[in-house]
C-alpha cells in the first residue's frame, strides 16, 4: 500500500476508524497516510532495532515501545506509529487512552525503498512538536544507512550513518548501537 495521504477527518473519527481497522494508518495534519508495508528487510530491521535496544535500556528508567502504540502530536493533533519508541521516565498518555503516547524521547523509523522520502518529510515536521522528542532516527533498508537528527537549543542536529563499522549514540537514552549488530544477516545487503 502507498504512503499518500488520501483523506482529511478529525482525530474523533480517526481513533474510530483506527481502532477498528485491520491495519494501521496514521494521521498528519487531518489527513490519513497508510503506514509503509511489512517487507522481511523492514519488519527484520525494526524487530532487531527493538530488540537492542531492549537489552540495553533494561534495568533503566526508560521505557521501549513498538508501532502498536501511537504518538499524538500537541500542535497539529497528529498520530504517528513509530516503529520503536522510547520514553525516560513516565510514559503520559492522551486523555486517558493507554494506546495514545504523548511524551517519546526517542524516536525509531524503519523506512521501505518507497516512503523513504515521503516517510521523513511527511512525519519529521509533527514529531518536532513534541517538547520531550530529543533523537529521530531513520532506519534505511536498501543499503547500511541511518539518518539520525538530535534536539539542540533551537536547532535539529544532523548525522548519517553507513556501513556495518558505523555505531549510532543517542545521547538522550544514552545508548549505542553498532550498525553491524542490527543489519547483520538482512536478505539482500552486502557484507561490509
Amino acid at each position: 500500500m502507498a504512503s499518500s495521504p488520501t483523506s482529511r477527518i478529525t482525530e474523533e473519527e480517526y481513533l474510530r476508524l483506527e481502532r477498528a481497522a485491520e491495519t494501521k494508518s496514521e494521521l498528519i495534519h487531518g489527513e490519513i497516510v497508510a503506514r509503509p508495508g511489512g517487507s522481511l528487510e523492514r519488519v527484520m530491521l525494526a524487530a532487531r532495532w527493538s530488540a537492542e535496544l531492549g537489552l540495553k535500556l533494561r534495568g533503566r528508567d526508560l521505557m521501549l515501545f513498538d508501532s502498536q502504540l501511537r504518538i499524538r502530536t500537541p500542535d497539529s493533533g497528529s498520530y504517528v506509529c513509530p516503529d520503536a519508541s522510547v520514553v525516560r521516565g513516565q510514559p503520559q498518555t492522551h486523555q486517558s487512552a493507554d494506546d495514545i503516547l504523548t511524551n517519546p524521547t526517542a524516536v525509531i523509523e524503519v523506512l521501505s525503498p518507497s516512503s523513504e522520502d515521503y516517510r521523513w518529510a511527511t512525519t519529521f515536521e509533527p514529531y518536532r512538536e513534541i517538547a520531550s522528542l530529543q533523537d529521530y532516527i531513520l532506519v534505511h533498508t536498501g543499503s547500511i544507512y541511518v539518518e539520525h537528527f538530535s534536539r539542540q537549543p533551537g536547532s535539529w542536529l544532523f548525522r548519517e550513518y553507513r556501513g556495518a563499522e558505523s555505531s549510532v549514540t543517542i545521547a538522550s537514552i544514552g545508548c549505542t548501537v553498532l550498525l553491524g549488530d542490527v543489519y547483520a544477516g538482512i536478505p539482500g545487503l552486502p557484507v561490509d
